[in-house]
């Protein structure tokens, strides 16, 4: 289930976008974010509404050389709150990587990172498969580019890197990832990935503070326990639901019109133990008895709002839901108010 994030990030890429040509409500377009709101640090949105950013940055500026390399150096330890300031205060490169990692949904990236070891080496895979194909290359080379100006802020010089693959065709001069990561990476590789040796992840931090980094990860803990509970796909296409009931879009055309595939979707709903047929189900169960009770409105408009393709169906889902049709349902709560 993926966490809400501040809007921190939202900010860096729109005035990286207003500084490349285009206007800030561009950028904004479809993601439910108002241009006032990019200067509250501690606004909370869905990943899904930075995503819809990120698109718009990409359609506007993806011809651009090296964009996802330029905003991934925008983004530094300070950039991520406690969980930057928990990474400086772990005892050694390794610790910091775990507790990173462990801790991942609290920044802003959207590939899935892993930490592998192999014959003395280490390297960071970023896989970035369940994003919409326009987005892919743009996300690996923010979040890759991220990670390199993480790994500097917490040495202050560049750790040396053996190898850099990507998984798709160069988007920038070779002299902008050499400036970027040390080294020309290998292009059209099967992987996104950095490798490094694995003695630098035994290299002690210059600001460890062991004290700190227990109070950190405690801080973390509820911080992601949080935002978990105030995210999720589930949460998100519930609401979604209820503004737009009438119409009761599919499950294929939200994933549309929010730049996810329909298996992708489908995916998180079961990961949160739900699905869209459970979904609607409940919203239009809630909106029914709510609409029947206190609106006045006949069975046939009901049916209607709820997005019905006719009165008998839904009253066929009624009896269902309460094993009488809405006309008893109304006569029996009648008599309960009566009663009271």
């Amino acid at each position: 289930m993926p966490a809400r994030r501040t809007v921190v990030s939202v900010k860096i890429l729109s005035e990286l976008g207003i500084r490349l040509g285009s206007t800030r409500s561009a950028l904004l377009t479809g993601s439910s974010i108002l241009p006032a709101q990019l200067d509250d640090p501690y606004l909370e949105i869905d990943p899904d509404q930075e995503l819809q950013v990120i698109h718009n940055l990409v359609r506007l500026h993806g011809k651009v050389p090296g964009l996802g390399l330029m905003a991934g150096s925008e983004y530094h330890l300070t950039t991520y709150g406690i969980w930057g300031y928990a990474l400086i205060t772990s005892p050694t490169f390794r610790q910091a990587v775990e507790l990173g990692l462990r801790y991942l949904d609290l920044t802003f990236a959207f590939s899935k990172i892993e930490l592998t070891l192999s014959n003395g080496l280490a390297s960071m895979v970023l896989s970035v498969d369940h994003l919409p194909p326009a987005v892919r290359s743009f996300v690996a080379e923010r979040d890759s580019s991220a990670i390199q100006v993480l790994q500097r802020e917490l040495f202050g010089v560049s750790l040396p890197l053996s190898a850099v693959e990507f998984a798709f065709a160069p988007n920038a001069p070779m002299a902008q990832y050499e400036a970027m990561f040390g080294c020309i990476p290998q292009f059209n590789s099967s992987v996104n990935r950095a490798t490094f040796d694995e003695q630098w992840l035994n290299l002690p931090l210059p600001k460890a503070n062991e004290q700190s980094a227990k109070f950190c990860e405690s801080q973390l803990e509820n911080l992601l326990s949080r935002r978990m509970q105030r995210g999720g796909v589930s949460a998100w296409l519930r609401n979604k639901l209820l503004a737009d009931l009438s119409s009761s879009p599919s499950l294929a055309q939200i994933a549309t019109d929010h730049f996810m595939t329909e298996r992708t979707l489908r995916r998180r709903l079961t990961d949160e133990g739900t699905s869209y047929r459970d979904l609607l189900a409940e919203v239009r169960q809630t909106m029914a008895e709510e609409l029947l009770g206190s609106t006045g409105l006949s069975v046939s408009e009901v049916s209607a709002r709820l997005g019905y393709s006719s009165p008998s169906a839904f009253i066929h889902a009624f009896q269902k839901w309460h094993n009488c049709s809405p006309r008893q349902f109304l006569d029996a709560r009648s008599k309960q108010i009566e009663r009271h």
